[in-house]
């Protein structure tokens, strides 16, 4: 049975991309199959004159990833806001069927699946009000959550875990991105071990560089085997075809 992990934010633009990057960069240099899936994002990047969603890319271009974008981003739209508002601008709407369907092959293909929302839990994907907690309990996902180390962390981040215990979602894992050790994030750090209940919390320090030569020996060294499989969990099969 594949493995996964669907990597949350408490915010967009917490890091959840870097993370992903680094635990696919590390998973890939095991030779272990694994697979990045980003099923709804907003904005992209030019690259020698083509557009590609920009998260998907990264981790592409990061870890050595090769799968196709229509794959492994199936719903990415040009603009960077909201994901519903993108959609509804695009004539683009999000499909749970197709997601499922690119869904059904990475868990075919590969062992693990390294899946990323877009911002934080409480998201809407549509006009109806489908939100990104539900898609993630669809596809079976337990979740990681990425959070700030500053200042506000502690209530983004307990607010996070608290709707994802009563959406019936699992988090196995907190990573406190751009970590600098002041006084205020060790308390920040403590705290959210304290209140969460969440047994891996990891730190993730502020990287002077994301070409990956801080960035991948640092992932390696914190996800050795027993780590790694610490925060990943069993994928269940899906409803549908």
């Amino acid at each position: 049975m594949a493995k996964g992990i669907y990597i949350i934010g408490t915010d967009t633009e917490v890091g959840k991309t870097v993370v992903a990057a680094g635990i696919m960069a590390t998973l890939l240099k095991s030779n272990t199959p694994a697979a990045y899936f980003k099923p709804v994002s907003s904005g992209w990047v030019e690259v020698n004159g083509s557009f590609h969603p920009a998260d998907a890319f990264f981790v592409k271009q990061f870890s050595g990833f090769k799968e196709e974008e229509q794959i492994v981003s199936p719903f990415s739209y040009r603009e960077e806001v909201a994901p519903h508002f993108a959609a509804r601008r695009e004539g683009k709407p999000v499909s749970l069927e197709v997601i499922k369907d690119r869904y059904r092959y990475l868990k075919r293909t590969y062992e693990v699946i390294i899946g990323e929302g877009a911002g934080g839990l409480a998201v809407p994907l549509n006009d109806e009000g489908y939100m990104q907690y539900s898609l993630i309990r669809e596809l079976g996902f337990s979740c990681a959550l990425v959070a700030r180390a500053g200042l506000g962390t502690i209530n983004h981040t307990l607010l996070t875990v608290r709707l994802a215990r009563e959406e019936g979602l699992q988090i196995t894992s907190i990573f406190i991105n751009r970590y600098t050790d002041s006084p205020l994030e060790r308390e920040n750090m403590a705290v959210i071990r304290a209140l969460s209940g969440v047994e891996h919390i990891f730190v993730v320090p502020l990287f002077g560089s994301l070409e990956g030569k801080e960035v991948i020996p640092f992932f390696d060294d914190l996800l050795i085997p027993q780590r790694i499989n610490s925060i990943l969990a069993p994928l269940p099969e899906v409803e549908g075809r």
